[in-house]
């Protein structure tokens, strides 16, 4: 696979991964409505309904302003990733505990190449760039 191949690939796993998040979110409101969440306190329903908005803004914002996607996506993982857990521990949740099968290796990539991501302007620049 060539340097640019490589990069091509990596951009596409970011979109996979916050397209998928953005329908299972958008799945949950469809069935719950929006802050249908009410199992979970106010602050983690109101989290996990914003992220219909923020995932899709993280696959917009690529393509327009790199570096705050960036950025977006790793904050967003911290918090889904830490919430889940937290969250799933305290309540034995099971649905959220088996969700985590899948944020947990997409969050590892996300931290693993965050920091090369962010040396680049834009996704051009990035698409353009070779692997160091």
């Amino acid at each position: 696979m060539n340097r640019n191949k490589q990069n091509t690939a990596v951009i596409l796993i970011y979109i996979i991964g916050f397209t998928i998040g953005t329908i299972s979110h958008s799945i949950d409101i469809i069935k719950m409505g929006l802050l249908g969440y009410t199992f979970a306190p106010f602050i983690l329903n109101a989290f996990w309904s914003s992220l219909v908005f923020i995932d899709p803004l993280v696959i917009i914002l690529l393509f327009i302003n790199f570096k705050t996607a960036i950025t977006i996506a790793v904050l967003v993982m911290i918090f889904d990733i830490l919430f889940n857990l937290i969250f799933g521990l305290c309540t034995l949740n099971y649905p959220i505990l088996l969700g985590l099968i899948t944020q947990v290796p997409f969050g590892i990539f996300v931290f693993y190449t965050a920091n090369h991501l962010l040396r680049s302007g834009s996704l051009k620049d990035y698409l353009n760039s070779k692997l160091s």
